[in-house]
């Protein structure tokens, strides 16, 4: 007589040994996605460090920027007043452009900071510039 679990192709066995395969590709996934989104997270945090270093630059230098004027704040001009302390800060190039934009829910003019970084081609801010 032939033996029972021979017969069918899905044993119990076949079925747990499955199951264990699924879970592991799915935690292999987890781990691949939680690492993806803690590197990016330095970068971010770069970008956020630079851009208080500017907002800091704009009070210490006592910087005046007209309405409708824009500049640009190296990442070196940061460093050099000591104001960028991130790991980041030497593999990376970057820089702030502040402009003086009128809000129109208040009607006054404000200055908007917004940094941009280069990482190699690691990671690259949206819409940075070389020039």
């Amino acid at each position: 007589m032939d033996n029972i679990e021979e017969k069918y192709f899905l044993t119990r066995g076949k079925t747990i040994l499955f199951g264990l395969i699924i879970l592991a590709v799915i935690i292999v996934i987890i781990i691949i996605k939680s690492t993806q989104s803690n590197s990016n997270k330095k970068y971010y945090d770069f970008e956020t460090e630079l851009k208080n270093a500017a907002e800091n630059y704009v009070i210490i230098t006592n910087l005046s920027i007209d309405e409708g004027e824009e500049i640009r704040i190296s990442k070196k001009k940061l460093i050099n007043h000591n104001l960028i302390y991130n790991e980041l800060k030497d593999k990376c190039s970057g820089y702030v452009m502040i402009s003086n934009e009128k809000n129109l829910s208040t009607e006054e003019y404000e200055l908007t900071y917004i940094p941009y970084i280069k990482c190699g081609d690691k990671y690259i801010t949206q819409n940075y510039s070389e020039y």
